[in-house]
């Protein structure tokens, strides 16, 4: 089974889409009412993209 890293910000989800990564799924969060959860591969090229946007933000 593929790993998975769930993304509760949708700056930062729209961020990895424009990178080119994939949504797999995208849920209601159930940690923030009304918001929504958006899942991604874990792959290590993932891993890499989002410690350069955490650094940015």
């Amino acid at each position: 089974m593929k790993q998975r890293k769930v993304i509760l910000s949708l700056r930062v989800a729209d961020a990895l889409i424009k990178q080119g990564f994939r949504v797999i799924e995208v849920r209601p969060s159930t940690k923030v009412r009304g918001n929504a959860a958006f899942v991604f591969e874990l792959t290590p090229e993932f891993s890499r993209a989002l410690s350069s946007i955490h650094e940015k933000i």
